[in-house]
């Protein structure tokens, strides 16, 4: 019963049915497993006997030696592993961090540094496959026409390191600076253009929600400068200009009793959106002249 609930350690062979209670069973079977190197068997055995038999000082002893044998394993293979990515092996630091969740599943530093080789490994193959399928699609269009319908690589590859940048989603600047990268190269991709406006006008609408006016407003005027001549999306903008005039005269209305200096922000903001607005016009006019 004791095994069957942690499955995520090795089961103990010593330990038979009709001895879970006897701790010199458990102490036994923690012995081998410590004689075979497996220091986390060693020390799960040691644990349940500690449930067994609570107050035995040899159990206890013998936990916080196996811990202290698991640290200095863990913290000699971890230096280990950072001194292999210092010298540039990637792939032999990688197996002494495996090593140390072999000894500690739970090593958060081995953990982060598994993952940041692992982002590094990613970053480097994708930067070299843009690499070489931009080389391979200058190439093409050097030697001929592209023939209809052909898929360019350096347009999957591009797209790739639009992706990898949401992670940069924290700084909107950085990932808008990829997508107009990437249609500087391609502008007649349809479907980055269309990223490029859904984006921005996602960053307008939260920055406003977050009472950002101006960055929302920023947001705006970018998006309108980049779909300056397309008449579809330039509509879509200047939709959200005015749902956002509207809301915001609605807000100045709310307020214009209670705090009448907030309510003229408002609607100074409001115009800002749409200037064609003409109830925030007026109550501008009527809040000068009182």
């Amino acid at each position: 019963m004791l095994h069957g609930g942690c499955s995520s350690y090795p089961s103990s062979k010593g330990a038979k049915s009709g001895n879970y209670g006897n701790p010199t069973i458990w102490l036994n079977t923690a012995e081998a497993h410590e004689n075979r190197g497996d220091l986390q068997s060693a020390l799960f055995d040691l644990k349940v006997a500690r449930t067994v038999s609570a107050r035995d000082t040899k159990i206890n002893a013998a936990i916080k030696r196996v811990e202290a044998k698991i640290a200095a394993q863990s913290k000699k293979k971890m230096n280990q592993g950072k001194r292999a990515v210092r010298q540039g092996k990637l792939n032999k630091a990688r197996r002494y961090y495996l090593e140390v969740l072999g000894l500690n599943p739970k090593h958060k530093e081995a953990l982060a540094t598994m993952r940041k080789l692992d982002e590094r490994a990613s970053k480097a193959s994708m930067k070299k496959k843009v690499a070489v399928s931009n080389r391979n699609y200058n190439n093409r269009t050097r030697r001929s026409k592209l023939a209809k319908g052909f898929e360019e690589e350096a347009y999957i590859y591009s797209r790739q390191e639009i992706l990898q940048a949401q992670d940069k989603q924290t700084n909107p600047a950085e990932y808008l600076k990829e997508i107009e990268t990437h249609l500087k190269k391609f502008p007649k991709d349809k479907e980055v253009r269309d990223l490029l406006s859904k984006t921005l006008l996602i960053h307008a609408n939260t920055a406003f929600e977050e009472e950002k006016y101006s960055d929302a407003l920023s947001y705006l005027e970018q998006a309108e400068r980049a779909f300056n001549g397309d008449d579809k999306r330039l509509k879509k903008i200047q939709q959200q200009r005015k749902a956002y005039g509207r809301a915001l005269y609605a807000k100045g209305v709310r307020s214009s009793r209670a705090d009448p200096g907030h309510a003229i922000k408002y609607w100074e903001y409001a115009l800002k959106f749409d200037p064609d607005d003409k109830k925030s016009s007026l109550r501008l006019r009527n809040s000068k002249s009182m």
